[in-house]
């Protein structure tokens, strides 16, 4: 009897699971879909670099939607089946609350484990190549990052331009300020260029004036030249190319940096509290896997009427809720209010309180 309703209950949620995944991933997705549709449609890009990105970027937030999808699946689920009577009739036949809840669990656990990997390995090398696949289109054609009266980084230089000619891309009026590598120099180079276009992978200013300053803001420097090559993408590419941002790190090696980190003469503080903010970040998210299907079920159950608009309110709200709070713990985490595996943990804790309260308040029905 017991292995009947276990059945029959898996099926739903995983039904619902299903169409909760896709919607979320919809959802997330919009942002990025309408930036390749631009780069596309608009920038030229090959369909082959566009969809490598799509490629990338699609798996990188699996790790934060299978969850919800969970929550949202066990929500609408047994909404369903407590506004059915089904709930009442299967705790009335002597099935115990918690023997209902079991299947759900086991399914949360097996997710929560998917979702472990993801956000350990799948999530940070997805995020690396969609890096590494996105510089090497705008190293092909770097004029896609530059837009009219924004300043644009490149690498220690921030370009600003006035105009952009959106058939040529042959840019007026610029502003390059550069950052000299000697100690001494606490002020940017100033360079006023007229016009430049990017030629292949360099950027090639004409009509240039340049300034340096002294602490004193005064100028004890200056000089014109016709034009002048100041940018290189693929040296900058080459040099950057290995480096790999904190998002982009597996949980293997965010431990291995840990330690190289720890072991050094004069470790830094902040990189250890961001390091360490990220570790227990990952494991804590998809451990809310299990505990947001211990609080969907008394939730769920409490309902007095089931329906898909219904679930995802509900869902977006405990998540936006328990990402906010994450949030918090970020910020107190890497700000040192907090030690980092205490600041990670607090919304688990949470949901962990809210599940039990829930369930004995059901189980008390």
């Amino acid at each position: 009897m017991i292995k009947i309703i276990h059945r029959y209950i898996l099926k739903e949620i995983i039904l619902s699971f299903i169409f909760g995944f896709l919607f979320f991933n919809l959802i997330l997705l919009i942002g990025i879909i309408f930036d390749l549709t631009e780069l596309l449609f608009v920038e030229n890009i090959s369909f082959l670099d566009v969809g490598k990105l799509l490629l990338f970027k699609l798996p990188s937030s699996f790790d934060i939607v299978i969850p919800l999808s969970l929550l949202f699946a066990a929500l609408l689920t047994f909404g369903r089946l407590s506004s059915d009577g089904e709930i009442v009739a299967f705790i009335s036949s002597g099935i115990n609350l918690l023997r209902i809840e079991g299947i759900l669990l086991v399914f949360a656990f097996i997710l929560g484990i998917a979702s472990l990997y993801f956000s350990s390995f799948l999530t940070p090398w997805c995020n690396h190549h969609y890096s590494q696949a996105f510089q090497r289109i705008i190293f092909k054609k770097p004029s896609i990052q530059i837009k009219e009266r924004t300043i644009t980084d490149f690498e220690n230089r921030k370009l600003y331009t006035h105009h952009i000619d959106p058939k040529t891309g042959k840019m007026q009026k610029i502003v390059l300020y550069e950052f000299l590598s000697q100690e001494d120099e606490l002020f940017p180079q100033i360079a006023i260029a007229q016009s430049g276009e990017f030629e292949k992978e360099t950027l090639r200013l004409d009509e240039i004036t340049f300034y340096r300053f002294s602490k004193n803001y005064q100028i004890v420097r200056q000089g014109k030249f016709n034009s002048q090559t100041i940018y290189s993408a693929s040296r900058l590419f080459e040099k950057g190319e290995g480096i790999k941002r904190t998002g982009e790190l597996s949980l293997t090696e965010i431990t291995q940096r840990l330690k190289e980190e720890k072991v050094k003469e004069e470790p830094s503080k902040e990189k250890i509290k961001e390091l360490s903010v990220e570790f227990h970040s990952r494991i804590a998210v998809p451990l809310a896997t299990f505990l947001l299907a211990l609080i969907a079920l008394p939730l769920g159950i409490s309902m007095k009427r089931g329906g898909k608009s219904i679930s995802l309110g509900i869902s977006l709200i405990i998540a936006i809720t328990y990402y906010l709070l994450l949030l918090v713990g970020r910020f107190l985490g890497r700000g040192g209010f907090l030690p980092p595996y205490l600041a990670m943990w607090i919304p688990n804790l949470l949901l962990a309180i809210g599940g039990i309260w829930l369930t004995r308040k059901v189980a008390k029905i």
